[in-house]
């Protein structure tokens, strides 16, 4: 029996259990005369994951979505919280920004053409760089998490599926909030929202939030201009909306969101050091640094750094309904620059320095028209423009051991601009055969053009490598074909087949060398139920990916010119499938249950590949020569960043104290099974042992004043674990470093609503 046909067969097992048991109670207890009309029930939750509002439960695809007030009540405050919440989601950072996972799919290289697997949006707007995110989660209406390929109607980078977060909107009430919030860690916030109705038909509404932590990993040099911790000296974002009209006659919204964050650094954590590269003096220099402090959050960085980002996101939205047909046009640009300053032999001998500073422009247009009518057929039909033009420079000082003493090497200096562009096309259907049972097809025609050059000005005084402007352009028509059924009023089941893709590229950091788009062929079947009056929800979701070409990167120094670089490579062929089960139980009026399951089988069949550690590289494995590659056999490896097995375990009780108020307490626990953070799997260096996490907040809602008070901890159990694995490109040794998730946290936050 295929791959597939099991995990389809484990997942139609389930769904038949689930409508048994359900037909079986609920004929119990309609002969028993139970009164609907006097129950409780699950939360609703209103999410626009195809463009136009629909219900959760109503929408055929694997979704997680949480409200700002589930957000604020379970202390989801970043991006990082939120993966103990959505199965098969996982953050990892690098330098200056985050990267993210789902299901084993995304993640990114940090070049001017690098693209992500998983899009992230903030309200509708595409953001290819990411950083600082965690800024961002403040008043929003709520975060919704696409799990799988969303082609058809995001297109651009979503072969892994799609993280949007949605501000909440101006209304025409006024009303504000402020609050602030101090941890551990000597965590500072303070924020406050504002929002004022200007006419009948017009209100504006302005959040801000300040924060300042001084961080967890410690930094004992005593070197003038270096810091005790790498935290942050104060982050400040600022957002700002303006909605006119209605969609009867036009809506316009206009929005803004400026943020500049001043972070004090990036630690270097290092796994084990191989000095076996690299200048002589050099390698004689990093052989007198001494062995690294045996606890992973203590470190001896004696260079002064820093990591600034700024980022200034304005977007223009106008809608407009002309009576059974929707028109939407949506306009945003994004302007960033980041500026990183970092150790990069992190630890007391000064043998040299990283910078990397980067200058992002981008912008989009969407024009998009849907159908609003209650008639058998829904559409929507649309059109995207997308460019992003990147400048980077990066800057590697050295300095040696010499018999004559310490000398300082010529620089590495690269300049590197790139250029994306997209245009796409993209059409869905949905026709309703009976009221219960509909079908989808969709398309979406993308092009892409990737162009750019580098211009080397020194190279450790070694040879230049050479700077030709590259550029290629890439172009696919993507498909869904989808089947909806509602077996019953609480009953929604959903098939699909769909096509995802990501386009290719060139190296351009590095040798130039070419690398083909991926392309992923998605089987899913699902089932959402909201059972027993709404107080019972189970959601299953089944899948089964074919994938051709995934894209991996890694840093290295091959070539004639050992010039360090990215190198992105293609794996043949992957195979991902697995189950998702996300269930709540809503026990009594009080109390709520959650419980989450995860099972997931990805590995590589077809992959060949050079672990940059190994130096010399090994002999190329015969069965990679013949198809023309370099590196070992890596097919049947785990893909990186997904565990075999995730549970999460959740209750939440609310206590009515009458006329004092309401306590509520809740708590959340997220295991995983071992998994690896690269594709080389080296034990002791790429994996990441089974884990678990608990997270507590208690909060008390001030009666009739608005007053709220939440008092959390995050990480109970303190257990810290590696997210990424990052080995330096050579020049310092083959140095395998990692970046630590946060210890346990306790804090205590105040809100007051008026």
């Amino acid at each position: 029996m295929s791959a597939l046909s099991r995990a389809m067969l484990l997942g139609s097992s389930a769904v038949g259990v689930f409508l048994a048991t359900h037909s079986a109670v609920a004929q119990e207890a309609a002969s028993q005369g139970v009164d609907n009309a006097s129950s409780y029930g699950l939360e609703e939750i209103i999410v626009t994951a195809q463009k136009r509002s629909s219900g959760l439960q109503d929408t055929p695809i694997a979704i997680s979505a949480f409200t700002g007030e589930t957000l604020e009540e379970r202390g989801i405050d970043d991006v990082d919280n939120l993966q103990s919440y959505v199965p098969n989601l996982h953050i990892g950072r690098e330098q200056d920004g985050f990267k993210i996972s789902l299901r084993g799919i995304g993640l990114q290289g940090t070049t001017s053409i690098s693209d992500s697997g998983v899009a992230f949006y903030a309200d509708n707007f595409y953001i290819g760089r990411p950083a600082g995110g965690s800024a961002i989660f403040y008043d929003i209406d709520r975060i919704e998490v696409l799990r799988g390929p969303q082609g058809t109607l995001y297109g651009r980078n979503a072969t892994g599926g799609v993280v949007n977060v949605i501000s909440k909107l101006p209304t025409k009430d006024f009303e504000g909030q402020v609050g602030a919030s101090y941890g551990t860690r000597n965590l500072w916030e303070v924020r406050g929202i504002v929002n004022v109705p200007l006419h009948e038909i017009a209100a504006a509404r302005i959040s801000a939030v300040y924060t300042k932590e001084d961080g967890y990993v410690k930094n004992v040099s005593t070197v003038p201009g270096t810091k005790d911790l790498f935290g942050t000296d104060g982050d400040l974002t600022l957002r700002g909306q303006l909605l006119v009209g209605s969609p009867d006659e036009i809506e316009v919204l206009l929005s803004a969101t400026h943020s500049k964050l001043n972070g004090t650094g990036v630690p270097l954590s290092y796994l084990e050091r191989r000095i076996n590269t690299g200048a002589p003096p050099v390698r004689a220099l990093a052989a007198t640094i001494p062995a690294d402090n045996p606890n992973p959050l203590i470190t001896n960085n004696n260079t002064p750094g820093y990591l600034d980002v700024e980022t200034t996101t304005p977007f223009v939205r106008l809608t407009k309904d002309f009576g059974g047909v929707e028109a939407v046009v949506q306009f945003g640009k994004m302007w960033q620059t980041s500026d990183l300053v970092q150790d990069f032999d992190g630890s007391s001998v000064n043998v040299g320095y990283f910078r990397k500073y980067q200058d992002s422009d981008a912008g989009s247009v969407e024009a998009r028209l849907a159908s609003t009518g209650d008639g058998p057929l829904k559409w929507i039909t649309g059109v995207y423009y997308f460019t992003e033009d990147t400048y980077i420079n990066r800057l590697v000082t050295l300095r040696g051991l010499t018999p004559g003493g310490i000398i300082t090497l010529p620089n590495f200096d690269l300049d590197e601009w790139g250029k994306s562009t997209t245009k796409a096309a993209f059409g869905s259907l949905t026709y309703s055969f009976t009221p219960a049972l509909r079908a989808t097809v969709g398309g979406r025609y993308t092009k892409d053009k990737k162009s750019g050059t580098k211009l080397t000005k020194s190279n450790f005084g070694q040879p230049l490598p050479p700077d030709t402007p590259l550029a290629k352009t890439f172009d696919k028509f993507t498909w869904k074909l989808g089947l909806e059924y509602d077996v019953s009023r609480d009953i929604f089941a959903y098939a699909s087949v769909s096509t995802g893709y990501k386009a290719g590229g060139f190296n351009i950091s590095s040798d130039s060398s070419p690398y083909d788009p991926e392309e992923i062929t998605a089987y899913e079947l699902g089932i959402k139920t909201d059972l027993f009056d709404r107080r019972v929800r189970i959601n299953l979701d089944s899948f089964y990916y074919d994938y051709k070409d995934m894209q991996l990167t890694t840093l290295g120094t091959y070539g004639p010119t050992a010039a360090p670089g990215q190198f992105t490579v293609n794996a043949g062929k992957s195979r991902i499938y697995g189950l998702e089960l996300d269930t709540q139980f809503k026990i009594t009026r009080e109390l709520l249950l959650s419980a989450t399951y995860a099972y997931t089988n990805a590995k590589f069949q077809d992959l060949c590949n050079r672990d940059p550690r190994d130096v010399p590289p090994p002999p190329t494995a015969a069965s990679c020569a013949a198809k023309g590659l370099l590196g070992i056999d890596l097919s049947g490896k785990r893909v990186p960043y997904v565990a075999k097995h995730g549970i999460t375990l959740g209750a939440q009780y609310t206590l009515d104290l009458g006329s004092a108020g309401e306590l509520t307490l809740a708590a959340n626990h997220a295991w995983h099974s071992k998994k690896w953070l690269r594709e080389f799997a080296v034990a002791g260096i790429d994996d990441v042992k089974a884990n678990g996490k608990t997270d507590a907040t208690i909060t008390y809602k001030v009666a009739e004043t608005g007053l709220k008070v939440t008092g959390y901890v995050t990480n109970l159990e303190n257990d810290i674990e590696k997210s990424n694995v990052y080995v330096s490109p050579g020049f310092i040794g083959t140095n395998a470093g990692t970046a630590y998730t946060k210890p346990r946290t306790f804090g205590v936050r105040a809100d007051y609503k008026f």
